[in-house]
Protein backbone atom coordinates (compact mmCIF):
# COMPACT_ATOMS: atom_id res chain seq x y z
CA UNK A 1 0.00 0.00 0.00
CA UNK A 2 1.66 3.17 -1.20
CA UNK A 3 1.13 6.71 0.02
CA UNK A 4 1.42 8.16 -3.49
CA UNK A 5 -1.82 9.46 -4.95
CA UNK A 6 -3.73 9.44 -1.66
CA UNK A 7 -6.48 12.06 -1.73
CA UNK A 8 -8.72 12.20 1.39
CA UNK A 9 -10.42 15.42 0.21
CA UNK A 10 -11.51 13.82 -3.04
CA UNK A 11 -12.74 10.74 -1.15
CA UNK A 12 -14.94 12.89 1.14
CA UNK A 13 -16.24 14.82 -1.85
CA UNK A 14 -17.13 11.64 -3.73
CA UNK A 15 -18.86 10.10 -0.72
CA UNK A 16 -20.80 13.32 0.01
CA UNK A 17 -22.17 13.37 -3.52
CA UNK A 18 -22.84 9.63 -3.44
CA UNK A 19 -24.86 9.68 -0.22
CA UNK A 20 -27.53 11.92 -1.75
CA UNK A 21 -28.76 9.17 -4.08
CA UNK A 22 -27.19 6.05 -2.53
CA UNK A 23 -29.40 3.32 -1.11
CA UNK A 24 -26.49 1.95 0.94
CA UNK A 25 -23.01 3.18 1.80
CA UNK A 26 -20.86 0.03 1.93
CA UNK A 27 -20.96 -1.15 -1.67
CA UNK A 28 -18.85 -1.64 -4.79
CA UNK A 29 -18.89 2.17 -5.20
CA UNK A 30 -17.02 2.48 -1.90
CA UNK A 31 -14.48 -0.16 -3.00
CA UNK A 32 -13.88 1.74 -6.25
CA UNK A 33 -13.36 4.98 -4.33
CA UNK A 34 -10.92 3.35 -1.89
CA UNK A 35 -8.94 2.02 -4.82
CA UNK A 36 -8.97 5.32 -6.68
CA UNK A 37 -8.14 7.57 -3.72
CA UNK A 38 -5.99 5.33 -1.50
CA UNK A 39 -4.63 2.66 -3.82
CA UNK A 40 -6.42 -0.16 -1.93
CA UNK A 41 -7.12 -2.68 -4.68
CA UNK A 42 -7.69 -5.91 -2.75
CA UNK A 43 -10.59 -5.52 -0.33
CA UNK A 44 -13.79 -7.31 0.64
CA UNK A 45 -16.84 -5.99 2.51
CA UNK A 46 -18.60 -8.60 4.65
CA UNK A 47 -22.08 -8.09 6.05
CA UNK A 48 -23.62 -9.66 9.16
CA UNK A 49 -26.82 -9.14 11.10
CA UNK A 50 -26.70 -7.57 14.56
CA UNK A 51 -26.56 -11.05 16.12
CA UNK A 52 -23.38 -11.87 14.22
CA UNK A 53 -24.87 -14.15 11.52
CA UNK A 54 -23.26 -13.88 8.07
CA UNK A 55 -25.37 -12.34 5.27
CA UNK A 56 -23.18 -11.65 2.21
CA UNK A 57 -19.94 -10.14 0.93
CA UNK A 58 -18.83 -7.74 -1.80
CA UNK A 59 -15.30 -7.88 -3.22
CA UNK A 60 -13.45 -6.80 -6.33
CA UNK A 61 -14.82 -10.03 -7.79
CA UNK A 62 -18.46 -9.02 -7.23
CA UNK A 63 -21.33 -9.62 -4.79
CA UNK A 64 -22.21 -13.00 -3.27
CA UNK A 65 -25.17 -13.50 -0.96
CA UNK A 66 -25.18 -16.23 1.67
CA UNK A 67 -26.26 -19.63 0.36
CA UNK A 68 -25.73 -23.33 1.10
CA UNK A 69 -22.44 -23.48 -0.78
CA UNK A 70 -21.11 -20.02 0.11
CA UNK A 71 -17.36 -20.26 0.81
CA UNK A 72 -17.69 -18.39 4.10
CA UNK A 73 -19.76 -21.18 5.62
CA UNK A 74 -16.64 -23.36 5.70
CA UNK A 75 -14.75 -20.89 7.88
CA UNK A 76 -17.54 -19.20 9.88
CA UNK A 77 -17.09 -21.28 13.04
CA UNK A 78 -13.28 -20.99 12.81
CA UNK A 79 -13.09 -17.32 11.86
CA UNK A 80 -11.27 -16.11 14.96
CA UNK A 81 -10.87 -12.63 13.47
CA UNK A 82 -14.59 -12.09 12.99
CA UNK A 83 -15.44 -13.69 16.35
CA UNK A 84 -13.13 -11.28 18.18
CA UNK A 85 -14.49 -8.31 16.22
CA UNK A 86 -18.07 -9.21 17.15
CA UNK A 87 -17.37 -9.81 20.85
CA UNK A 88 -15.59 -6.51 21.25
CA UNK A 89 -18.23 -4.58 19.29
CA UNK A 90 -21.03 -5.97 21.48
CA UNK A 91 -19.02 -5.19 24.59
CA UNK A 92 -18.41 -1.61 23.44
CA UNK A 93 -21.92 -1.14 21.97
CA UNK A 94 -20.55 -0.10 18.60
CA UNK A 95 -22.97 1.91 16.45
CA UNK A 96 -22.96 3.82 13.17
CA UNK A 97 -21.64 6.93 14.87
CA UNK A 98 -18.40 5.59 16.36
CA UNK A 99 -15.35 6.89 14.49
CA UNK A 100 -12.54 5.66 16.77
CA UNK A 101 -10.38 3.26 14.65
CA UNK A 102 -11.06 -0.47 15.14
CA UNK A 103 -8.40 -2.43 13.22
CA UNK A 104 -7.70 -6.15 13.47
CA UNK A 105 -4.48 -7.57 12.04
CA UNK A 106 -5.00 -11.23 11.23
CA UNK A 107 -1.45 -12.43 12.00
CA UNK A 108 -1.61 -10.93 15.50
CA UNK A 109 -5.03 -12.37 16.27
CA UNK A 110 -4.33 -15.87 14.98
CA UNK A 111 -0.77 -15.86 16.33
CA UNK A 112 2.42 -15.48 14.31
CA UNK A 113 3.64 -18.97 15.19
CA UNK A 114 0.35 -20.62 14.09
CA UNK A 115 -0.55 -18.29 11.26
CA UNK A 116 0.94 -20.13 8.26
CA UNK A 117 -0.97 -23.35 9.01
CA UNK A 118 -4.19 -21.76 10.21
CA UNK A 119 -7.66 -22.30 8.71
CA UNK A 120 -7.96 -18.55 8.27
CA UNK A 121 -4.96 -18.34 5.95
CA UNK A 122 -6.16 -21.32 3.91
CA UNK A 123 -9.52 -19.58 3.56
CA UNK A 124 -8.19 -16.25 2.20
CA UNK A 125 -5.64 -18.06 0.01
CA UNK A 126 -8.36 -20.20 -1.59
CA UNK A 127 -10.91 -17.45 -2.07
CA UNK A 128 -8.90 -14.27 -2.58
CA UNK A 129 -5.39 -15.51 -3.43
CA UNK A 130 -4.06 -13.37 -0.58
CA UNK A 131 -2.11 -14.18 2.59
CA UNK A 132 -2.40 -11.33 5.12
CA UNK A 133 -5.32 -9.12 6.14
CA UNK A 134 -6.31 -6.15 8.25
CA UNK A 135 -10.02 -5.82 9.01
CA UNK A 136 -11.88 -2.60 9.85
CA UNK A 137 -15.14 -2.91 11.84
CA UNK A 138 -18.15 -0.58 11.43
CA UNK A 139 -21.82 -0.26 12.35
CA UNK A 140 -24.12 -1.81 14.94
CA UNK A 141 -22.28 -4.66 16.67
CA UNK A 142 -19.72 -4.50 13.82
CA UNK A 143 -22.23 -5.85 11.32
CA UNK A 144 -20.04 -4.49 8.53
CA UNK A 145 -16.38 -5.29 8.20
CA UNK A 146 -13.96 -4.20 5.47
CA UNK A 147 -10.87 -6.40 5.06
CA UNK A 148 -7.78 -5.31 3.12
CA UNK A 149 -5.34 -7.95 1.85
CA UNK A 150 -1.72 -8.41 0.91
CA UNK A 151 -0.07 -11.38 -0.75
CA UNK A 152 2.66 -13.58 0.74
CA UNK A 153 5.20 -11.99 -1.61
CA UNK A 154 4.27 -8.48 -0.44
CA UNK A 155 4.60 -9.45 3.22
CA UNK A 156 2.46 -8.49 6.20
CA UNK A 157 1.21 -4.98 6.86
CA UNK A 158 3.92 -2.69 8.28
CA UNK A 159 3.45 -0.28 11.19
CA UNK A 160 3.42 2.61 8.74
CA UNK A 161 0.67 0.93 6.71
CA UNK A 162 -1.35 0.21 9.86
CA UNK A 163 -1.09 3.86 10.82
CA UNK A 164 -2.30 4.83 7.37
CA UNK A 165 -5.24 2.43 7.66
CA UNK A 166 -6.13 4.05 10.98
CA UNK A 167 -6.42 7.36 9.15
CA UNK A 168 -8.47 5.76 6.37
CA UNK A 169 -10.75 4.21 8.99
CA UNK A 170 -11.56 7.70 10.27
CA UNK A 171 -12.30 8.89 6.71
CA UNK A 172 -14.66 5.98 6.08
CA UNK A 173 -16.31 6.15 9.53
CA UNK A 174 -17.04 9.86 9.28
CA UNK A 175 -18.46 9.48 5.77
CA UNK A 176 -20.62 6.59 6.99
CA UNK A 177 -21.81 8.61 9.99
CA UNK A 178 -22.85 11.46 7.69
CA UNK A 179 -24.63 8.98 5.42
CA UNK A 180 -26.59 7.47 8.35
CA UNK A 181 -27.56 10.91 9.67
CA UNK A 182 -28.82 11.87 6.23
CA UNK A 183 -30.64 8.55 5.81
CA UNK A 184 -32.20 8.63 9.27
CA UNK A 185 -33.40 12.19 8.70
CA UNK A 186 -35.31 10.96 5.63
CA UNK A 187 -36.71 7.96 7.52
CA UNK A 188 -37.85 10.12 10.44
CA UNK A 189 -39.48 12.58 8.01
CA UNK A 190 -41.39 9.73 6.32
CA UNK A 191 -42.53 8.37 9.67
CA UNK A 192 -43.64 11.83 10.83
CA UNK A 193 -45.76 12.14 7.67
CA UNK A 194 -47.56 8.92 8.58
CA UNK A 195 -48.08 10.06 12.16
CA UNK A 196 -49.51 13.39 11.02
CA UNK A 197 -51.80 11.60 8.56
CA UNK A 198 -53.06 9.34 11.37
CA UNK A 199 -54.00 12.34 13.53
CA UNK A 200 -52.02 11.15 16.57
CA UNK A 201 -51.05 13.92 19.00
CA UNK A 202 -48.22 12.39 21.08
CA UNK A 203 -45.40 10.33 19.61
CA UNK A 204 -41.69 9.52 19.61
CA UNK A 205 -39.47 7.68 17.12
CA UNK A 206 -36.68 5.24 18.02
CA UNK A 207 -34.17 2.90 16.43
CA UNK A 208 -33.92 -0.73 17.54
CA UNK A 209 -31.15 0.06 20.01
CA UNK A 210 -33.20 2.18 22.36
CA UNK A 211 -32.17 5.61 21.03
CA UNK A 212 -34.93 8.22 20.71
CA UNK A 213 -34.48 9.93 17.34
CA UNK A 214 -37.43 12.31 17.43
CA UNK A 215 -40.35 13.21 19.68
CA UNK A 216 -42.89 15.93 20.39
CA UNK A 217 -43.74 17.84 23.55
CA UNK A 218 -47.02 15.99 24.15
CA UNK A 219 -45.17 12.66 24.33
CA UNK A 220 -42.66 14.04 26.83
CA UNK A 221 -45.47 15.25 29.08
CA UNK A 222 -47.08 11.79 29.05
CA UNK A 223 -43.76 10.11 29.84
CA UNK A 224 -43.06 12.54 32.67
CA UNK A 225 -46.44 11.73 34.14
CA UNK A 226 -45.53 8.03 34.12
CA UNK A 227 -41.80 8.05 34.83
CA UNK A 228 -41.06 11.37 36.51
CA UNK A 229 -39.36 14.60 35.48
CA UNK A 230 -35.97 12.92 34.95
CA UNK A 231 -37.25 11.12 31.86
CA UNK A 232 -36.68 14.26 29.80
CA UNK A 233 -32.93 13.97 30.31
CA UNK A 234 -32.93 10.41 28.91
CA UNK A 235 -34.58 11.30 25.63
CA UNK A 236 -31.77 11.81 23.15
CA UNK A 237 -30.23 10.08 20.15
CA UNK A 238 -26.85 9.48 21.83
CA UNK A 239 -27.62 7.30 24.85
CA UNK A 240 -30.07 4.36 25.01
CA UNK A 241 -33.20 4.81 27.15
CA UNK A 242 -33.45 2.28 29.97
CA UNK A 243 -37.28 2.22 29.86
CA UNK A 244 -37.67 1.58 26.11
CA UNK A 245 -37.17 -2.22 26.23
CA UNK A 246 -40.39 -2.48 28.23
CA UNK A 247 -42.31 -1.04 25.27
CA UNK A 248 -40.40 -2.61 22.39
CA UNK A 249 -39.84 -6.18 23.59
CA UNK A 250 -42.24 -9.06 23.84
CA UNK A 251 -43.47 -9.35 20.24
CA UNK A 252 -42.64 -12.06 17.73
CA UNK A 253 -40.26 -10.78 15.02
CA UNK A 254 -42.54 -11.60 12.06
CA UNK A 255 -45.63 -10.25 13.80
CA UNK A 256 -43.80 -7.03 14.73
CA UNK A 257 -42.99 -6.39 11.07
CA UNK A 258 -46.66 -6.23 10.10
CA UNK A 259 -48.78 -5.38 13.11
CA UNK A 260 -49.14 -2.72 15.72
CA UNK A 261 -48.05 -3.68 19.23
CA UNK A 262 -50.20 -2.25 22.03
CA UNK A 263 -49.16 -1.62 25.64
CA UNK A 264 -51.57 -0.26 28.25
CA UNK A 265 -49.73 1.41 31.16
CA UNK A 266 -51.82 3.11 33.84
CA UNK A 267 -54.02 5.62 32.01
CA UNK A 268 -52.11 5.56 28.71
CA UNK A 269 -52.29 3.46 25.57
CA UNK A 270 -48.96 3.01 23.76
CA UNK A 271 -49.04 1.76 20.16
CA UNK A 272 -45.71 0.61 18.74
CA UNK A 273 -45.35 0.61 14.95
CA UNK A 274 -42.39 -0.90 13.10
CA UNK A 275 -40.45 0.42 10.10
CA UNK A 276 -37.77 -1.77 8.51
CA UNK A 277 -35.08 -0.33 6.25
CA UNK A 278 -33.77 -3.23 4.13
CA UNK A 279 -30.62 -3.38 2.03
CA UNK A 280 -29.53 -5.54 -0.89
CA UNK A 281 -26.70 -6.99 1.23
CA UNK A 282 -29.23 -8.55 3.61
CA UNK A 283 -28.96 -6.07 6.48
CA UNK A 284 -32.19 -4.81 8.06
CA UNK A 285 -32.21 -1.67 10.21
CA UNK A 286 -35.35 -1.52 12.33
CA UNK A 287 -37.04 1.65 13.57
CA UNK A 288 -40.16 2.17 15.70
CA UNK A 289 -42.60 4.98 16.20
CA UNK A 290 -44.69 4.99 19.32
CA UNK A 291 -47.91 6.92 19.77
CA UNK A 292 -49.47 7.69 23.16
CA UNK A 293 -53.14 8.32 23.92
CA UNK A 294 -55.18 8.44 27.09
CA UNK A 295 -57.63 5.64 27.85
CA UNK A 296 -60.22 8.24 28.82
CA UNK A 297 -60.18 9.84 25.38
CA UNK A 298 -62.80 7.43 24.10
CA UNK A 299 -65.39 8.97 26.43
CA UNK A 300 -65.15 12.34 24.70
CA UNK A 301 -65.51 10.98 21.17
CA UNK A 302 -68.38 12.53 19.22
CA UNK A 303 -68.88 10.04 16.41
CA UNK A 304 -72.22 9.75 14.64
CA UNK A 305 -73.80 6.32 14.79
CA UNK A 306 -75.40 6.87 11.41
CA UNK A 307 -73.81 4.41 8.96
CA UNK A 308 -71.51 6.19 6.52
CA UNK A 309 -71.04 4.38 3.19
CA UNK A 310 -67.52 3.21 2.27
CA UNK A 311 -66.48 1.69 -0.99
CA UNK A 312 -65.59 -2.03 -0.85
CA UNK A 313 -61.89 -1.17 -1.04
CA UNK A 314 -62.16 1.48 1.68
CA UNK A 315 -64.04 -0.95 3.91
CA UNK A 316 -61.33 -3.56 3.44
CA UNK A 317 -58.62 -1.01 4.25
CA UNK A 318 -60.56 0.02 7.37
CA UNK A 319 -60.82 -3.59 8.54
CA UNK A 320 -57.10 -4.16 7.95
CA UNK A 321 -56.36 -1.04 9.99
CA UNK A 322 -58.66 -2.32 12.72
CA UNK A 323 -56.73 -5.62 12.79
CA UNK A 324 -53.55 -3.64 13.48
CA UNK A 325 -51.72 -3.61 10.13
CA UNK A 326 -49.44 -0.71 9.28
CA UNK A 327 -49.91 1.31 6.09
CA UNK A 328 -47.10 -0.58 4.36
CA UNK A 329 -48.49 -3.96 5.44
CA UNK A 330 -51.90 -2.96 4.05
CA UNK A 331 -50.26 -1.94 0.77
CA UNK A 332 -48.56 -5.36 0.59
CA UNK A 333 -51.84 -7.14 1.37
CA UNK A 334 -53.80 -5.27 -1.32
CA UNK A 335 -50.89 -5.15 -3.81
CA UNK A 336 -51.09 -1.38 -4.13
CA UNK A 337 -48.72 1.46 -3.38
CA UNK A 338 -48.15 2.98 0.04
CA UNK A 339 -49.49 6.33 -1.22
CA UNK A 340 -52.68 4.66 -2.50
CA UNK A 341 -53.31 3.33 1.00
CA UNK A 342 -52.77 6.81 2.49
CA UNK A 343 -55.33 8.23 0.06
CA UNK A 344 -57.85 5.54 1.04
CA UNK A 345 -57.24 6.30 4.72
CA UNK A 346 -57.83 10.02 4.19
CA UNK A 347 -61.15 9.23 2.46
CA UNK A 348 -62.14 6.85 5.26
CA UNK A 349 -61.38 9.43 7.96
CA UNK A 350 -63.46 12.05 6.12
CA UNK A 351 -66.46 9.77 5.60
CA UNK A 352 -66.38 8.39 9.14
CA UNK A 353 -65.84 11.77 10.78
CA UNK A 354 -62.68 10.66 12.60
CA UNK A 355 -59.10 11.87 12.56
CA UNK A 356 -57.08 8.99 14.01
CA UNK A 357 -56.76 5.23 13.82
CA UNK A 358 -58.00 4.89 17.39
CA UNK A 359 -61.19 6.83 16.63
CA UNK A 360 -61.70 4.65 13.57
CA UNK A 361 -61.55 1.56 15.81
CA UNK A 362 -64.36 2.98 17.92
CA UNK A 363 -66.42 3.94 14.86
CA UNK A 364 -66.18 0.41 13.45
CA UNK A 365 -67.15 -1.08 16.80
CA UNK A 366 -70.20 1.19 17.04
CA UNK A 367 -71.17 0.37 13.48
CA UNK A 368 -71.11 -3.32 14.36
CA UNK A 369 -73.14 -2.67 17.52
CA UNK A 370 -75.80 -0.99 15.37
CA UNK A 371 -76.05 -4.07 13.18
CA UNK A 372 -76.48 -6.48 16.10
CA UNK A 373 -78.68 -4.21 18.23
CA UNK A 374 -81.95 -5.94 19.06
CA UNK A 375 -80.63 -9.26 17.78
CA UNK A 376 -80.19 -10.84 21.17
CA UNK A 377 -76.44 -10.26 21.24
CA UNK A 378 -74.60 -8.64 24.10
CA UNK A 379 -70.93 -7.61 24.17
CA UNK A 380 -68.85 -7.96 27.29
CA UNK A 381 -65.40 -6.35 27.28
CA UNK A 382 -62.71 -8.06 29.31
CA UNK A 383 -59.07 -7.11 29.88
CA UNK A 384 -56.45 -9.09 27.96
CA UNK A 385 -52.97 -9.77 29.32
CA UNK A 386 -49.56 -10.47 27.87
CA UNK A 387 -46.26 -11.55 29.40
CA UNK A 388 -43.57 -8.87 29.01
CA UNK A 389 -39.89 -9.78 29.32
CA UNK A 390 -40.82 -12.94 31.20
CA UNK A 391 -41.83 -10.92 34.27
CA UNK A 392 -45.44 -11.98 34.44
CA UNK A 393 -48.72 -10.72 33.03
CA UNK A 394 -49.36 -7.12 32.10
CA UNK A 395 -52.69 -5.74 30.98
CA UNK A 396 -52.27 -5.08 27.25
CA UNK A 397 -55.70 -4.32 25.82
CA UNK A 398 -59.32 -5.47 25.53
CA UNK A 399 -61.10 -8.30 23.84
CA UNK A 400 -64.83 -8.94 23.71
CA UNK A 401 -67.00 -11.97 24.27
CA UNK A 402 -70.36 -12.23 22.54
CA UNK A 403 -73.14 -13.87 24.51
CA UNK A 404 -76.09 -15.12 22.48
CA UNK A 405 -79.55 -15.33 24.03
CA UNK A 406 -82.01 -18.01 23.03
CA UNK A 407 -85.39 -16.89 21.69
CA UNK A 408 -87.15 -19.82 23.45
Amino acid sequence: MKRDGIDPARFFSEMSEYQITAQEFFSSVLLDSLNRNFGLKKAVISYFDTEGQFLSWTSWKGIMMDCDDHPYRKIAALDVVRNLIYREAVRDRLTYFDVEPRLYKSAEIVGVDRYEKSAYVRFIEENFQQHYSVTLAFGINAYIQVAFFKSWEEGDFTEDEIQRLNEIYVYIANSYKNFKKYEQAKIVANIQSEIIASGEKAYFITDDFMHVLNYNKAAVECLKDLLGEAVGEQINSTNPCSWLPFLLNGEDEKTAEKRVLTRVIKEYIFKVYTYDQTYSNGIIDRYHWITISGKGEEKSLNISQEEVPLTPTELRVAKLMQSGLTYQAIADELVVSYHTVKKHVQNIYTKCGVNSRYQLYRWLERREEEKIQGGGIMKMYLPSYSCINGKGPERSGLFFVRIFKSNS
